[in-house]
């Protein structure tokens, strides 16, 4: 199939090049190629705007563009995005942060700036830990973008990257208005499950002078109070029964306490009725929560942002350009967990300080071997309680020029540089509590727990572990890029090139302190004895701080238990002093540095064929990368960690270098046919890219709490997909279209990470390294204990991708003046083959009306289920992890009136009025992988224009 592309493309480029000499005596647009300026003065007119660009795109594109001076349709880039057919959107404590387009992960779409790649250093959600190559757009204020626009389908002179598509953030500058224009913006948010009212602000100020010279400064800050209540199985397992193995392909993760099964050999017969009123055969294979627990989230997310724009035309031929963009977010919260301890249970955890040794009573299970009631005796809770601080900050420079040589030669240049650092601390508290008996009920829904131990008695708890595990991520993006069109703008020819560096540091850190070795504690302030569980824990401890589960849909189980007062210990052990102190992770630090350098040639044309217009772009871009990256090993001299707790730093590894580079020819072909005056066809075929991501190819190797060596493999090749797409749209009316879309992907180099059981001395790692008493108690036999090696490789199998994309807009005048309607559904099929994060229907239904005084908007979007994990997921069953569906509703509504001599706007928004739970599973609904209660959202603002 690449080879019928390029030879195609290479044809339709030779026809373009063809035209050019025709298109020589052609008259051409202003320098810069500005559009005439539309004033956009409410959400149908923006969909007017928005629609009125895809329709004069010769490519699949689809956009968001503003309803209001300074003002998106929604408060957060990724909510606005979600409503473009086949992006679909992951959320974060009920905010909107990444985007999925076309069933494809956040990693496979681009994102730019003004057409140029950008980076964010974050790390997705508090367990996401993201290494790859996702965009958290909650990083960045809605309020300073004008315009967000979503490629589909590529074109030689689109940067590569965006396998899925390409997203480009557009920023208001002030030759986009007439004169002066000034707005600001006032609100108040409220969230039901915090209870707390929260300001944001924001404002834009724009002038030019005659159209030679412009400046624009805009604002925007928002504080949030959250609360989050949720709940979390970390996977499913099945517990050792002497003499019964569990079924083919699952693995038990802990042992059960069976004094009647270890009593007599005869005992172990598969049919024995052992303690848990099951059989030895059907125990063995019976599925329990590994760490069963209620987890709660409360604290701030307050974000800032802001934009610089000037442009200078010191004549009609010659356009200057300068953007400065800041946006910085911090997120300061507590969270509170408490885990039933069944993983690694064993009889060597039965002590006082172990985690303890459980026995079953009056199990009963269904027919998928999912307990649905039963009792555990001799069972321990874990009480962690985690302080977090997150500090992430994004600066952009850019400039450009526009110059029109002549009537038909245009150069184009660009240099952009963009920074990003991301600060994380994490440092957490444990308690254990004492043995008891619980009683599990599994109804559907979270798993019940009932203790029958008084978890919120101090008394019933021993101050355990502390963890210290602080990091940080830079990110810097440089860019220049040269483009050169020849012609005019119906019939062209442009050339360019992009030269591009992206550069990763992240340097994680992690010192745990187990409860034998508090004397490590002791230089930071701590107290107490060298053994932790004889601290008196009565001034440093608090019931959990909210009434947990109270806005559940269902039971929740216990509400109250003891949690640690993070705010004494911060004052007995300072933080600062603990981050900077805390031992290099070196299994999970280093660079990544890759430099890219593509150059394309495109050809665009407009025919007349058969009385009708046929327009065409075609192409071919070249890019080859480079990168290479930079980790750490051990030494003959590196201190060994278990007698250093703390400070040992990047002095004491060594270095280790990798590198690799391969080179990609993309062809695309482009058609737009007006086949009547009112109805447009479409057609691409194309071949897109996608680099390899760098938490793959980085040289780390570590261990994971839930028993996994991870591996990362240097020499993956990136992403590639041969593809298809073909649409008819219908402009049957002003402002409405009806229209669909196929697509076709057939992608190459998929990732697939493979487990392979293997000694732990084949991960390279020192036990004498490792001080985790989590991670110590998966190597009962030490370098011989047989772990699970996960390892990215590259499949040989190609994968294939088709969808269905549903387009429907309209005003509804004739029924009420100011009504309309606009609906897309997206219905995407990958056959046998499973692509993580893609639900096969998805559908946005807006229904608004307005008119010069009054407002309002409802907005649904619905996203079907999807796998979030196919192997290995934390679990030691076979169950891959899905994600239920889910659907949205939004409220926007707003009056216009006068007062105090100026047009002012008051509007209120309601998010999230049907208080979606967000809900995952493992194989089956009552096996709960994570619930999570982020509740409804209620912004009342004001707005005005001077």
């Amino acid at each position: 199939m690449s080879r019928g592309i390029a030879t195609t493309g290479a044809g339709l480029l030779s026809l373009c090049l063809g035209t050019l000499a025709a298109a020589q005596e052609t008259t051409t647009t202003p320098a810069g190629g500005q559009l005439e300026e539309v004033v956009v003065t409410g959400f149908r007119e923006s969909l007017e705007v928005a629609l009125e660009a895809k329709r004069q795109s010769v490519n699949f594109t689809d956009s968001i563009s503003a309803e209001d001076v300074g003002k998106l349709p929604d408060n957060n880039l990724a909510e606005a995005l979600q409503r473009v057919p086949g992006v679909q959107i992951s959320r974060t404590n009920g905010e909107g942060q990444q985007i999925s387009l076309r069933g494809m992960g956040p990693s496979f779409a681009r994102v730019l700036l003004d057409g140029m790649p950008i980076s964010a250093a974050s790390e997705g959600s508090v367990d996401q830990q993201a290494r790859n190559r996702e965009f958290d757009f909650d990083l960045l204020p809605s309020e300073i973008f004008s315009m967000l626009q979503v490629s589909k389908t590529p074109r030689a002179s689109l940067v590569e990257g965006g396998l899925s598509g390409t997203v480009d953030l557009r920023t208001p500058r002030p030759f986009d208005y007439n004169g002066f224009q000034g707005s600001y913006q006032l609100q108040g948010a409220y969230q039901s499950s915090s209870e707390e009212i929260d300001p944001r602000a924001s404002f834009l100020i724009s002038n030019n002078w005659d159209g030679k010279f412009g400046a624009l400064l805009s604002f925007s800050m928002s504080q949030r109070t959250f609360r989050t209540d949720g709940w979390s199985s970390q996977g499913w397992t099945s517990g050792r029964v002497t003499g019964n193995p569990p079924a083919t392909g699952y693995a038990a993760g802990f042992t059960w306490n069976l004094p009647s099964v270890e009593a007599s050999a005869a005992n172990q017969a598969p049919d024995f009725i052992n303690e848990s009123g099951l059989s030895n055969a059907a125990l063995a294979n019976a599925q329990v929560p590994r760490l069963g627990r209620p987890e709660v989230q409360v604290g701030d997310r307050d974000r800032v942002g802001g934009t610089l724009a000037l442009q200078w035309a010191p004549n009609d031929d010659l356009l200057l350009n300068l953007d400065v963009i800041y946006a910085k977010l911090e997120s300061d919260f507590d969270r509170y967990t408490n885990n039933l301890l069944v993983r690694n249970t064993t009889p060597n955890t039965a002590g006082a300080t172990g985690f303890g040794y459980l026995t079953p009573s009056n199990f009963q299970i269904d027919q998928n071997n999912t307990l649905t009631r039963g009792t555990l005796l001799g069972a321990k809770f874990w009480s962690e309680n985690r302080l977090f601080q997150q500090e992430s900050d994004f600066k952009h420079l850019g400039i450009g020029a526009a110059w029109q040589i002549t009537d038909n030669i245009a150069l184009d240049v660009k240099a952009s540089k963009a920074e990003s650092d991301f600060r994380w601390r994490m440092t957490t508290y444990l308690f254990l509590s004492q043995p008891g008996q619980v009683d599990i009920a599994v109804n559907g829904g979270i798993p019940v727990i009932t203790p029958q131990l008084d978890l919120a008695d101090v008394s019933n708890w021993r101050f355990d572990t502390v963890r210290v595990q602080p990091r940080t991520r830079d990110e810097e993006t440089e860019n220049f890029s040269l483009n050169l069109t020849f012609g005019d703008d119906e019939r062209n020819i442009r050339v360019g090139a992009l030269a591009s560096n992206f550069t990763r540091e992240r340097i994680a850190y992690s010192s745990s302190v187990g409860v034998a070795q508090g004397a490590a504690l002791t230089p930071f302030g701590y107290t107490g004895s060298a053994n932790l569980n004889e601290f008196n824990i009565a001034n440093f401890a608090r019931v959990v701080p909210v009434n947990y589960g109270e806005h559940f849909d269902g039971p929740s189980g216990y509400n109250r238990w003891i949690v640690s007062d993070l705010r004494a210990f911060s004052g007995m052990m300072n933080p600062d002093a603990l981050d900077a102190a805390a031992n290099l992770d070196y299994q999970n630090s280093g660079t990544f540095d890759e430099d890219s350098l593509s150059a394309y040639v495109e050809g665009n044309a407009a025919f007349d064929l058969w009385g009708r217009t046929l327009r065409v772009n075609a192409g071919l871009r070249y890019v080859k990368t480079k990168h290479e990256m930079f980790g750490f090993v051990i030494t003959p001299t590196t201190p060994a960690a278990s007698a250093n707790l703390f400070g040992l730093d990047q002095s004491d590894y060594g270095p280790r270098f990798t590198d690799g580079e391969y080179s990609e020819t993309l062809p695309s072909l482009n058609l737009s046919y007006d086949v009547t005056d009112r109805l447009l066809a479409r057609f691409s075929a194309s071949q897109a890219m996608t680099r390899p991501n760098p938490g793959d190819l980085q040289p780390f190797t570590f261990i994971t709490t839930d028993g996994r060596v991870q591996q990362g493999n240097p020499a993956l090749e990136p992403y590639l997909a041969d593809q298809l797409d073909g649409g008819l749209e219908w402009y049957f009316a002003e402002g409405a279209v009806l229209g669909g879309n196929l697509f076709y992907k057939e992608i190459t180099g998929f990732v697939e990470r493979q487990n392979v059981p293997q000694p732990f001395r084949n991960a390279g790692i020192s036990i004498d390294t490792i001080t985790d008493p989590t991670i110590l108690a998966l190597l009962p036999d030490g370098l011989d204990s047989i772990l699970l090696f996960n390892t990215p490789v590259n499949i040989e199998e190609t994968t294939y991708l088709k969808g269905l994309e549903l387009l429907y807009q309209q005003r509804l005048d004739q029924l009420l003046p100011g009504l309309g309607v606009t609906l897309n559904y997206t219905r995407l099929d990958s056959g046998s083959q499973t692509i993580l994060g893609l639900a096969e229907t998805n559908y946005n239904a807006v229904a608004y009306y307005e008119t010069p005084r009054f407002a309002v908007r409802l907005s649904y979007n619905y996203r079907d289920d999807y796998v979030e994990c196919e192997v290995n997921c934390g679990s030691t069953s076979l169950e891959t992890s899905y994600r239920r569906e889910a659907g949205y509703l939004d409220l926007s509504s707003s009056v216009n009136f006068d007062a105090l001599g100026q047009e002012l706007t008051l509007s209120f928004e309601a998010l999230n009025l049907t208080d979606e739970e967000e809900y995952s599973f493992y194989g089956y609904e009552n096996r709960t992988n994570t619930l999570n209660k982020p509740g409804r959202q209620f912004i009342l603002g004001i707005r005005g224009q001077f």
